[in-house]
């Protein structure tokens, strides 16, 4: 099977690929902490290759994650925040699974900035 994420030979393309289905495995199991510091810490090694659209999106799914559970605690206080973290961790969730699967697919992420998938 021919890779659509020739991240410089079989061996890289493999030791990047399962790096990449850690980083998201730790988001489902929670501890994106463990996951967004493997990803800043392998992201020199597979820059320019389609393998860093995913370490981009894992880096912006755990900050906007983060930001959107400092938001839900600091909103408990009026009850909706219980609701917004629900949520947020619901969206993290999708998107690893969406990085999950892209990476078992040896797909890179199409638009790894946005918001959404």
């Amino acid at each position: 099977m021919m890779s659509n994420l020739d991240g410089g030979g079989p061996n890289r393309t493999a030791d990047a690929k399962n790096w990449i289905i850690a980083i998201h495995v730790t988001y489902l199991i929670g501890f994106g902490i463990v996951g967004v510091i493997i990803a800043y810490v392998k992201r020199p090694d597979f820059a320019g290759t389609p393998w860093e659209s995913h370490l981009t999106y894992a880096i912006r799914t755990f900050w906007i994650g983060a930001i959107g559970l400092v938001v839900g605690i600091v909103l408990t206080l009026v009850l909706i925040g219980l609701l917004i973290i629900w949520a947020v961790a619901i969206w993290v969730m999708v998107r690893a699974v969406i990085g999950l699967v892209r990476a078992i697919n040896e797909e890179p992420i199409k638009n790894p900035e946005s918001w959404l998938i």
